[in-house]
């Protein structure tokens, strides 16, 4: 196919517009040649609309591009991250998958199924989902409950069923982020994350959806600095992440789409039209620029002036072009489609109504004595649409069971108030991410020290529980949505709440007769223990860490956990090499160093005194051992 150099670095571009008028998307492709458009909630009113643009856009792009048709993508991860609010079915996010898949394990390929059959009929063929991260920093501010689960194992197997289901009708699937987001404490959308993970911890955890053959013909780059992998370039421009890692070493062959490149992680580390530069030449095949005129202009005459002095080689745009017309051949392709809303509908409402956990305790009675407190519904992350649901849990509960209820903002309340209107009574508290929220931390933590009986509803993560005392009981339903909400009614009113919960939100090891740590310094400790057992780690240290000395340290382990520090120690890191043991083929020299154990001899000899078995033995029998 005879394509000019303007039309080719087209096609390695997707970019964005602003406004509902189908003649912008128009407008780009005939002056520019942009191959690939990217649509948000800000384009779209209403189903029939969006029908009529991705026409538009599909007919401008046959036009003006040498009759190669275009990739219209959106992201429609499902629960609060859609962009998409009228003809299309409400269904749960990703999470809420996790928590389902336990009674219903074929929930993410039907998800993913009913997302891409109303996906294409619109006219979208690129869906950004699934979200493939494992999210095992509780902290993290973006992905969160767009997770699957905190278990490597099981992200692979519900990102691959997604992926699954939306490719099967027509719609490409893109999994998110490569290598991994799940692990960060920073919005990459504000500024660039560093992680400090060797090659064999990421294949213990954030590469396993990425290790073995995965059913997305498209993944997405994070904007991550692994500076131990690469000191220099963030994924999405890394040649030894792209090039190396993903294509050579894992033998992925599929389209690398990238993350938007107007996201100040990006900018903070390289000029857009330089970052491009250096994304192509990592094999990068499409470059995002989703917002601003001005920086899609820049990086597109960038790159065409890399291609004209061959800073970036016709060798690599061709291999580009090969695999992003070989995708289109397959995903920009009208298909048949077969189904109804409704019963889409119903199969959304069945999975939702799954995914609500009972964490712990049990539900009470919801009667005259009972108040419930919550927090309105808010934009969370960047990631989410101001187009959010209008939500609001103590209005709805209170209405639904003629309760005294107070609607209650998420960082912005008088404690005392609730505290004074919540006095002598049964509480029904809805919280959205409470520990990455002072006010709200403290509202709980005042509410458990009353002795008054409480019932959590972890309207987000589940993780509102961390570092604190547990309630009477524990409730998650994973987003905060209509879907969500309806379902967790359903639950108050006498429905079986058969979720599991897809994350770990211990903060402790229990271990032998322990149950419950009270003073708020080992408390602390363990906490820290638990995040950095993999390092060298002393008595002496931990306690200058935390401001005690390491005599009074001592004692108050002994005291609260029956064991002295180095027990306790070394029992987190048996218990973590187990979990290793059993969910990965990593040898055994491997588990022992990412389990913090330096000397592997040394490692099986404590592995054995407790365990009962050698490592190896136990990889082989672990359910027998345990």
């Amino acid at each position: 196919m005879k394509l000019t150099l303007q039309q080719k670095i087209g096609q390695m571009m997707i970019v964005g517009f602003q406004t509902t008028n189908k003649e912008d998307a128009v407008e780009l492709i005939k002056k520019y040649n942009f191959g690939n458009i990217i649509l948000f909630t800000r384009n779209i009113t209403s189903a029939e609309q969006l029908k009529s643009m991705t026409e538009a856009i599909q007919e401008a792009a046959l036009k003006y591009n040498n009759g190669i048709p275009a990739f219209i993508a959106l992201d429609q991860e499902g629960g609060s991250i859609r962009r998409i609010y009228s003809g299309v079915s409400n269904v749960p996010g990703h999470m809420a998958i996790g928590a389902a898949s336990n009674k219903y394990p074929e929930v993410a390929y039907q998800i993913g199924s009913i997302v891409g059959k109303e996906l294409k009929v619109l006219g979208i063929n690129c869906n950004l989902a699934p979200v493939a991260d494992i999210n095992t920093n509780p902290f993290n501010p973006i992905i969160g409950i767009r997770a699957f689960s905190s278990n490597p194992m099981l992200v692979e197997k519900l990102a691959n069923d997604y992926a699954r289901g939306l490719q099967e009708n027509g719609v490409l699937a893109v999994y998110k982020h490569f290598i991994g987001h799940g692990d960060v404490n920073i919005d990459s959308h504000l500024d660039l994350p560093h992680l400090s993970k060797s090659k064999v911890e990421l294949l213990a955890e954030e590469l396993i959806p990425y290790k073995n053959e995965i059913r997305s013909d498209a993944v997405m780059p994070a904007h991550i600095l692994y500076d131990q992998l690469d000191d220099r370039f963030p994924v999405s421009t890394s040649e030894k992440l792209l090039k190396g890692l993903l294509r050579e070493e894992l033998g992925y062959e599929g389209l690398i789409i990238s993350d938007c490149f107007e996201m100040d992680a990006l900018q903070r580390a390289f000029s857009l039209g330089e970052a491009a530069v250096f994304a192509v030449n990592a094999t990068m095949d499409i470059v995002m620029v989703s917002h601003s005129f001005g920086k899609q202009l820049m990086v597109r005459n960038d790159l065409l002036k890399a291609a004209k002095s061959g800073a970036i080689k016709k060798s690599v745009i061709d291999e580009s072009l090969k695999r992003i017309l070989k995708a289109k051949e397959i995903y920009t392709k009208e298909k048949k489609l077969i189904f109804g809303y409704e019963k889409n509908q119903e199969k959304a409402l069945k999975y939702s109504l799954a995914s609500v956990t009972l964490a712990s305790g049990e539900i009470f009675p919801i009667d005259q004595n009972t108040v419930v407190v919550g927090v309105t519904n808010f934009l969370n992350s960047v990631a989410e649409d101001a187009n959010v649901e209008n939500m609001d849990i103590a209005k709805i509960l209170g209405e639904e069971f003629n309760i005294a209820y107070r609607s209650i903002d998420n960082k912005n309340f008088n404690v005392n108030e609730i505290l004074n209107f919540c006095k002598g009574k049964k509480v029904i508290l809805g919280l959205t991410d409470s520990h990455l929220t002072l006010i709200q931390k403290v509202l709980y933590s005042n509410l458990i020290q009353s002795n008054q009986e409480v019932m959590l509803i972890s309207l987000r993560t589940p993780y509102d529980v961390l570092g604190q005392d547990l309630p009477a009981c524990h409730l998650c339903v994973y987003e905060y949505t209509k879907l969500s909400v309806a379902s967790l009614i359903q639950v108050l009113r006498g429905k079986k709440a058969e979720g599991i919960l897809p994350v770990d939100v211990e903060t402790k090891i229990n271990y032998g007769e322990q149950t419950d740590i009270k003073n708020y310094i080992i408390r602390d400790v363990i906490g820290y223990l638990e995040a950095n057992f993999r390092k060298k780690l002393s008595l002496g240290f931990v306690a200058e860490e935390h401001y005690v000395s390491a005599s009074h340290l001592s004692r108050l382990f002994k005291k609260e956990t029956n064991m002295n520090f180095v027990e306790y120690l070394t029992m987190i890191r048996i218990d973590y090499a187990k979990k290793m043991l059993q969910t990965s083929q990593l040898k055994i020299y491997e588990v022992a160093s990412l389990s913090g154990f330096t000397d592997v001899n040394y490692f099986t000899k404590v592995f054995k005194r407790i365990i009962g078995s050698t490592p190896l033995e136990y990889r082989n029998n672990y359910g027998y051992f345990d």
